[in-house]
C-alpha cells in the first residue's frame, strides 16, 4: 500500500482521530507522571502494606500488568492484578488496593472498591471522574484524577504512569530517574518514526501488511513479556476487529506446540509474531528458536522483534508503543474504523437491560 492510501483511509476511517491520540502518547505519559506525583498519599500508612492489588478491566486493568511485570523482579512485596467483581480472600488491612476505572463508571471496579473498602484495605484509586470517583471523596481516599474523554485502550499513559509513580512514593518499587528518562526518550522517537506512514521503513505499518488477512498469534517470554503480548492481542482485537492470541514461554512448550499438527490450512492462514526480550533467559531463547523450527514450515509468517534497550521499562513501553501503531495501521490496511466496539456496547447494553 502506498503512502496515499495509508493518508487518505486514516482521513476516511478513523472517525475519532486516533492517529492524534497515539501522536499524544509520550504527552500522556508525562501527564501521568504529574498526576501520580502530585496525588496525596499520606493517609497510606506503608509500614503496614504486605501486598498490593490492582483492580480494573479492560483497557484500565492493563496498567496494572504493566506494572506487575515491571515489578516483578525489583519489588519488595507481592503485585497482582484482579479482573472481576470479587476480591482475593487475602485481601484486607494489609493490603493496598488500587482500583483504575478511567471512565469511573466500570460495575466490576466499583464492586471491587466497595469490597475493599469493606474489608478495610488501603485504598487509592486511578480515574477521570464518576461514581469512583465521587465514592474516593467522600470516603476520603486518595485519587489520581486523569484527563477523559479517550476509549479506555487510547489512555494507557494516563492510567499506567501515575500508578507507576504511586507505586515508587510509597516504596514499593525502585524506580531510577534515568530508566523514567530513558523511556520518555524511546517513546517520543518510537512514536515519531511509527507515525511517519510515508516513510520506507516503518516497522509498525511493514507488520501491519504482513498481518492482513491473518489470524495474528503472539509469542514471547513470560517472565518480563505477558502484559506486553495481551496489549498486542487485546489492541489488535479492538482496534482492528481481528481474532488474536498469545501464549507465553515457556508455558506453550508443554501444550499447545503440540497443536501445530492438525488442520494444515488453518495453521496457513496464522502470522506469528515473536516478541524478543535482551534479558530473555538462554533457555527460553533456546525454546524460541526449536519452537520456531517446529512451526515455521506450518505459519503462513513469522515476524521476530527484538527489544535492546538497556532498562527493561524502556523495552516493555517500546514494544507496547509499537503494538499500538501496529492495531491502528492493521485497522487502515483492513479498511475499517478503529474505535468502534460494537461487540462490547451490545453486551453491555443487554446487560444493564
Amino acid at each position: 500500500m502506498s503512502s496515499t492510501d495509508y493518508a487518505q483511509r486514516i482521513s476516511l476511517l478513523d472517525s475519532h482521530d486516533m492517529y492524534s491520540v497515539l501522536l499524544d502518547y509520550p504527552g500522556q505519559a508525562r501527564t501521568g507522571m504529574n498526576v501520580g506525583n502530585a496525588v496525596n498519599l499520606s493517609s497510606i500508612d506503608t509500614s503496614q502494606i504486605r501486598n498490593m492489588l490492582v483492580c480494573g478491566m479492560g483497557g484500565s486493568a492493563i496498567g496494572g500488568d504493566v506494572l506487575r511485570v515491571y515489578a516483578e523482579q525489583k519489588s519488595r512485596i507481592p503485585i497482582a492484578v484482579n479482573r472481576g467483581y470479587v476480591l482475593p480472600g487475602y485481601v484486607g488491612r494489609n493490603t493496598l488496593v488500587v482500583v483504575m476505572s478511567y471512565s469511573g463508571g466500570t460495575e466490576e471496579s466499583l464492586a471491587a472498591y466497595a469490597e475493599a473498602q469493606r474489608r478495610h484495605a488501603q485504598c487509592v484509586v486511578v480515574t477521570s471522574g464518576g461514581t469512583l470517583l465521587e465514592q474516593a471523596t467522600a470516603d476520603g481516599v486518595p485519587a489520581a484524577v486523569i484527563p477523559g474523554g479517550l476509549a479506555p485502550r487510547c489512555a494507557l499513559g494516563y492510567l499506567f504512569f501515575p500508578l507507576l509513580m504511586i507505586a515508587a512514593r510509597l516504596d514499593i518499587i525502585d524506580l531510577e530517574q534515568s530508566a523514567l528518562e530513558g523511556s520518555l526518550a524511546l517513546l517520543e522517537q518510537c512514536t515519531h518514526d511509527y507515525a511517519d506512514h510515508d516513510g520506507t521503513e516503518n516497522l509498525a505499518v511493514s507488520i501491519a501488511e504482513r498481518l492482513r488477512g491473518r489470524l495474528p498469534v503472539i509469542y514471547g517470554a513470560q517472565l518480563g513479556l505477558d502484559a506486553v503480548l495481551m496489549r498486542w492481542r487485546c489492541q489488535i482485537e479492538e482496534n482492528a476487529k481481528m481474532l488474536s492470541y498469545s501464549n507465553v514461554l515457556p508455558e506453550m512448550n508443554h501444550n499447545e506446540i503440540v497443536g501445530w499438527e492438525l488442520n494444515e490450512d488453518l495453521l496457513k492462514r496464522i502470522a506469528v509474531v515473536v516478541l524478543h526480550d535482551r534479558a530473555d533467559l538462554p533457555q527460553i531463547r533456546k525454546r524460541i528458536a526449536v519452537t520456531l523450527d517446529i512451526i515455521r514450515p506450518l505459519a503462513a509468517d513469522i515476524i521476530e522483534i527484538y527489544a535492546e534497550e538497556s532498562h527493561p521499562l524502556a523495552r516493555i513501553l517500546g514494544l507496547i508503543c509499537l503494538g499500538d501503531w501496529v492495531s491502528f495501521y492493521l485497522a487502515m490496511t483492513s479498511g475499517v474504523d478503529p474505535y468502534p466496539i460494537v461487540n462490547i456496547d451490545r453486551l453491555k447494553a443487554a446487560l444493564s437491560g
